[in-house]
């Protein structure tokens, strides 16, 4: 059987040690067991992706070599998770971990995984830095035994990439750079032996500009494909805090609750308990609110909200476009396979204009989603809607992209 280290570090982590950690975090248990598989696959994947820069791999073996990060982690882990000191040094290491494979990115990761686990975002980053050595000592463990050089290593991390797409949260290839998670361990094109520095120099500055002119192709080809391949641009996978979203009056941009393709990973079929079968990407919102009803860990509660991604609404309006159908039916679909499920919608927009005016709106655009399903046959009983307005917002208001991100729709279990 192949290794897989994510199996190795969630299966590493007693059920004692998780109770230590969410004690530390001021989380429920329940909540930080079900995080884990996304928390340790983001650091496998900064891990594969630092590996695939030029003399990343060694920079990962070094640290490895230098001592830090072998079994001695693996066995004390317990006691450097009973407060004071060693937890301090615990997270300071952690956090240098982090800081190491994500630089700036860092505060993005604790926000995409707090939107796809539910913990709150100080507790996500916090995990994080509890997380990452451990992740790393597992990794140093096998690299020891093996005694692996940055060659090797680099092939053992690429060979965790279907098991590390399957567990990551949603929004990680924007953290990391990527279009897809199926870029993982890949590299830019090579400048090939015996080309001039000058020209060598200009290569490497037009990679990014041949990525974009590929993103741009892709979407192009998109374009008169039936809907379910498509997803309207704009922005980012990340939940609020407590509530819900929707849009504003702004007219600079189009009204939607749509996130980056890349964002949303392949279209795959998905087979529902009672044998529908949806076509849904592999981090949308269908399959993560799925998981959400059929983990038994995680009941209904009033903080765990998933973002819809492909709804579209006309500016400043809350009539629904028609690429928006596509989701609308989808999540019809899992109500209907879910019988015992209630859904409680929420809008949400961003700054601009008149709070009055943008509360009504999102409420509007709340109930507009709530009506929709309800003529596919769910019966209102089911569902709720309410509106924000622009209260917690989830990025910073005073760009567009931030604007965009604050103005969606979300929703969350009430009953399951």
């Amino acid at each position: 059987m192949a290794l897989n280290l994510l199996e190795l570090v969630t299966a590493g982590i007693s059920r004692e040690n998780t109770g230590k950690m969410a004690a530390l975090l001021g989380e429920e248990t329940a909540t930080v067991t079900g995080s884990l598989g996304a928390v340790a696959a983001s650091i496998l994947s900064g891990l594969m992706n630092k590996a695939s820069a030029t003399g990343g791999a060694q920079e990962i073996v070094s640290r490895i070599a230098a001592g830090e990060f072998k079994g001695d982690l693996l066995n004390n882990f317990g006691s450097l998770l009973a407060g004071g000191r060693q937890t301090e040094t615990l997270l300071k290491t952690g956090g240098e971990l982090v800081s190491f494979l994500f630089g700036s990115k860092s505060a993005d990761l604790g926000k995409v995984i707090a939107s796809s686990t539910g913990l709150a975002k100080g507790s996500s980053s916090s995990l994080l830095g509890m997380m990452a050595p451990f992740v790393m000592a597992v990794l140093g463990k096998q690299v020891t035994s093996d005694n692996l050089d940055s060659e090797g290593l680099t092939s053992l991390l690429n060979s965790q990439k279907s098991a590390v797409q399957r567990a990551a949260p949603a929004g990680l290839p924007g953290v990391l750079g990527l279009l897809s998670l199926s870029q993982l361990g890949g590299a830019p094109p090579t400048v090939p032996i015996g080309i001039p520095g000058n020209i060598a120099s200009f290569a490497k500055g037009l990679w990014p500009f041949l990525l974009g002119i590929a993103a741009l192709a892709m979407l192009m080809k998109t374009c008169g494909q039936p809907p379910v391949k498509e997803t309207p641009p704009p922005a980012a996978a990340v939940a609020p805090d407590t509530t819900a979203a929707a849009s504003d009056t702004s007219t600079a941009a189009p009204d939607s609750a749509a996130v980056a393709a890349d964002s949303l990973g392949a279209f795959g079929e998905y087979e529902l308990p009672n044998g529908v079968k949806l076509n849904i990407p592999e981090f949308g919102i269908e399959r993560k609110l799925i998981a959400f009803i059929e983990d038994a860990t995680k009941p209904a509660d009033k903080e765990t909200w998933f973002s819809f991604d492909r709804l579209v609404f006309d500016t400043g309006k809350a009539t629904l476009k028609p690429e928006s159908q596509e989701q609308i039916g989808n999540i019809n679909e899992i109500l209907k396979a879910f019988s015992a499920v209630s859904l409680k919608f929420g809008g949400y927009t961003d700054n601009v204009g008149d709070p009055q005016a943008n509360l009504r709106l999102s409420k509007d655009r709340a109930e507009a989603v709530m009506t929709e399903i309800v003529k596919l046959g769910i019966d209102k009983a089911r569902l709720d809607a309410e509106g924000y307005g622009a209260e917690h917002p989830v990025a910073d208001n005073a760009t567009e992209e931030g604007r965009q991100k604050n103005r969606r729709v979300d929703c969350r279990v009430t009953k399951k």
